[in-house]
């Protein structure tokens, strides 16, 4: 490992690294599939998508990487039966998916799913805080919150647009960041309706998520039927 530090310039090393990951997602994603087939797991009535090791009772929890229920690469799309789930569930995982695609084909994939009046339901880091509160200091409450919840951020945050930084790129985690009007729009666009931003749940969600989180809900149309079953 050294000598490879050594020979590799930075730019190689992220590349090296970048395709082992993609690498091992493939795998894990196989892993999956053949799993949905060998257990019929085709109608789950309740998703919990990149749930990370945080699984949610009565929910089929999928990630990338293991942890939950089921490994798939969810940028690929859902390989479940359409019009069969009654609620899709996320909390920080769209944002690590690039923005238009495959985000809009996943969301898509999530209409395509849902039994029609079913509900897509979900939070990601909320945007609008941070750029509201950027012109009013380091003692605004986006910043304060920072610095009371420690686990945000790295300790190397101490500027304001270090912050912001972190909060749009998490070490190239973060692939897109949103608002309330720009999840609107890509949400309408794939063809959900009753799109709105919502409050906290805490039976749904993370109670750490209350804090920073922008919580959205969307419905498939009542009489929205899809033709291909996968």
């Amino acid at each position: 490992m050294s000598v490879a530090r050594e020979r590799l310039s930075p730019g190689q090393r992220a590349a090296f690294h970048s395709l082992f990951t993609e690498l091992k997602i493939w795998h894990y994603h196989r892993k999956g599939v053949q799993r949905i087939r060998r257990e019929t797991l085709f109608r789950p009535l309740k998703i919990n998508l990149g749930c990370g090791n945080i699984s949610k009772t009565g929910f089929l929890n999928i990630d990338l990487f293991p942890g939950g229920d089921l490994t798939l690469d969810l940028r690929k799309g859902l390989p479940f039966q359409s019009n069969s789930c009654e609620i899709i569930f996320s909390e920080h995982f769209f944002e690590h998916i690039n923005y238009p695609e495959p985000i809009s084909y996943l969301f898509r994939e999530c209409l395509r799913v849902l039994r029609p009046g079913g509900l897509l339901s979900f939070s990601v880091p909320d945007t609008e805080w941070p750029l509201i509160d950027y012109q009013h200091g380091i003692d605004a409450p986006y910043f304060k919150s920072c610095a009371e919840n420690p686990w945000w951020h790295p300790p190397y945050c101490t500027t304001r647009l270090e912050h912001i930084n972190y909060h749009f790129r998490q070490d190239g985690q973060h692939l897109f960041a949103y608002d309330e009007e720009t999840a609107r729009k890509v949400l309408e666009a794939a063809g959900f309706v009753k799109v709105a931003k919502r409050n906290y749940q805490p039976d749904l969600d993370s109670e750490r998520r209350q804090i920073g989180s922008l919580f959205m809900s969307a419905e498939k149309p009542a009489n929205f039927m899809n033709s291909s079953s996968i």
